[in-house]
């Protein structure tokens, strides 16, 4: 029998706040514990904002057991239920003393389950290989830890294996740039993720003392990676370098909180220390005659636990290696015993709408978390179609390098308000015109139907207009984030859903250049009025209403 160290009760809260839960811009999409344990949303249907905040993001409520009604998405109110389990537990109750004991179970399952997803990046850890060697270990599960944020392992493994084809080393990937990570990365979504590797190869080159791979302390990889966080780091070390040291992701998270009993607000600081400690406590507990890739085994074998066994919904406690010491399959049977000390000052009450003594499932824990309505935003879009002796050609603009859809390219695209009319909109987007193109006249225009668009955080309308110029030249651009790009290069640039979406509601199907049948302009309440007066004159904007006017002599219906 291996001897195991003493493990209890994850220590009570600092004061420090710095070190509850850090988490990288790039992870917080993957830190989830109520969500799907690998969901894959639409590719590039998601936002991509410049920061988010250092805690867990919501992908959505996990739904209500089966037999116990329909799924609410947010927190049920305790006093409108008027009864909650009756589970008073002192703050000890939370102890890992049990898990510690039965630590040997989860690993021996984990040999059985190692290579069952393919995996090519999941590897044994080998104590004889370099640290080069193992540096390139470390830069392969980086790059599929990555790429695993918000995407299944299924969807991953063939883009993780043509990206280390084209960039077998960290210092490969360092000498790319972004436009050819954006390619590699698309049909991931989420381009954010790819910059952030891209930056972070940039800073291992950059660094002698790094010896051109990733460092093997996971405090230095936190704070010199960009992108890296608490968790990734983490996984990094541990997996690569058999750094006892812990990881919380959403699985650790809902499998943590199961193990315990622990059902706290999702992302409060006491929650993610408290869980953080817990990791620790156990990574600490593992025996240490077993090898230095032990803490690498038992971090993987908690995701693939919560990945495969303990979801979110439908778990298979049957199945699980740990059932025997689970708390919350405990409490299906009776609640915890009443404390001797102080109540626990970390858990909220579980809803009882039956007024049941026990809790339903153990899906009640983690805790809910409370729905937060997506903002609402517009945008004019007008698809700018040049038509000359060279061919067509499409005006597009490239987005900032920091921001929703860093990097990405788009037809020319102005917020409005949703309140604005549809000449407001028209006006907009020939302002926006006016800034990228020298003087030229519109010769047809049509409005399309308004597109929708949902990214994680924000409900978008893309208001489109299809203007077509003609000239022999195309016009002369006035900013260089803007280009004329041809067929071809329409076809090869890297742009996000929403405009796959736009450019088919023009021509019928991205990848078309011309309409099709089925295609029609949104309904028009009023025709044109004649050439607008001075006043409607977009201000400084270095063009006329009037040269850009869709409704003068020259202006004809497409």
């Amino acid at each position: 029998m291996r001897k195991r160290s003493s493990s209890g009760t994850p220590s009570s809260p600092s004061s420090s706040e710095a070190s509850v839960f850090v988490v990288s811009d790039g992870e917080s999409e993957a830190f989830d514990p109520s969500g799907a344990s690998e969901s894959s949303p639409e590719p590039e249907a998601v936002s991509e904002p410049e920061s988010e905040p250092r805690g867990a993001k919501r992908k959505r409520a996990a739904p209500t057991p089966k037999g116990k009604g329909k799924a609410k998405a947010e927190i049920i109110d305790i006093e409108d239920l008027g009864s909650s389990v009756h589970r008073p537990h002192a703050r000890g109750y939370h102890s890992t003393a049990a898990v510690a004991g039965a630590q040997d179970a989860l690993l021996d399952w984990f040999e059985g389950v190692r290579d069952a997803r393919g995996m090519p990046w999941r590897k044994r850890y080998d104590a004889a290989l370099s640290m080069d060697a193992k540096g390139q270990r470390a830069y392969e599960i980086w790059v599929s830890e990555v790429m695993l944020q918000q995407t299944q392992v299924a969807t991953v493994i063939p883009f993780w294996t043509s990206w280390i084809a084209r960039w077998p080393t960290i210092g490969d990937l360092a000498t790319a740039d972004v436009e050819e990570v954006n390619a590699a990365w698309r049909g991931l979504g989420y381009y954010r993720r790819a910059r952030s590797l891209l930056d972070g190869a940039k800073a291992v080159a950059g660094k002698k003392s790094f010896g051109g791979r990733l460092p093997d302390d996971p405090d230095v990889l936190e704070k010199e990676i960009p992108g890296v966080g608490r968790y990734t780091a983490g996984a990094i070390t541990s997996m690569a370098y058999g750094v006892r040291a812990p990881i919380v992701d959403g699985n650790v998270h809902r499998v943590l909180s199961r193990l315990l009993a622990l059902h706290a607000p999702q992302t409060a600081p006491a929650t993610i220390r408290f869980l953080w400690d817990a990791a620790t406590v156990l990574v600490d507990a593992l025996p240490r005659g077993q090898g230095r890739g032990i803490a690498g085994d038992w971090n993987q074998a908690l995701m693939e636990l919560g990945a495969t066994v303990c979801r979110p919904t439908a778990p298979e406690c049957g199945a699980c290696p740990l059932e025997q010491v689970c708390k919350a399959r405990a409490e299906l049977q009776a609640p915890p015993p009443p404390p001797a000390t102080p109540t626990c000052d970390l858990c909220a009450p579980i809803p009882a709408p039956d007024g049941a003594e026990t809790i339903p499932s153990v899906t009640v824990f983690p805790m809910k978390k409370e729905k937060k309505a997506s903002r609402e935003e517009h945008e004019a879009v007008c698809v700018t179609e040049w038509r000359g002796p060279e061919g067509p050609k499409w005006l597009f603009t490239k987005r900032p390098e920091k921001g929703l859809l860093a990097g990405l390219y788009e037809p020319p695209s102005t917020p409005v308000a949703a309140s604005s009319s549809d000449k407001d909109k028209l006006a907009a987007s020939l302002a926006t015109l006016a800034d990228l193109l020298d003087s030229h006249e519109v010769t047809s225009h049509v409005t399309h139907t308004p597109v929708p668009h949902i990214f994680s955080h924000i409900n978008m309308t893309y208001h489109v207009q299809h203007a077509v110029l003609e000239s022999d030249e195309p016009p002369t651009l006035k900013s260089d984030r803007a280009a004329w790009l041809d067929a071809d290069d329409v076809a090869a640039a890297n742009v996000g859903t929403g405009v796959k979406k736009v450019w088919a509601g023009v021509y019928g199907a991205w990848g078309r250049f011309a309409a099709g049948k089925g295609v029609k302009p949104a309904p028009q309440k009023a025709k044109p009025k004649a050439k607008p007066r001075a006043k409607d004159t977009p201000k400084g904007r270095g063009l006329t209403q009037t040269k850009l006017s869709l409704a003068g002599p020259k202006v004809k219906a497409e």
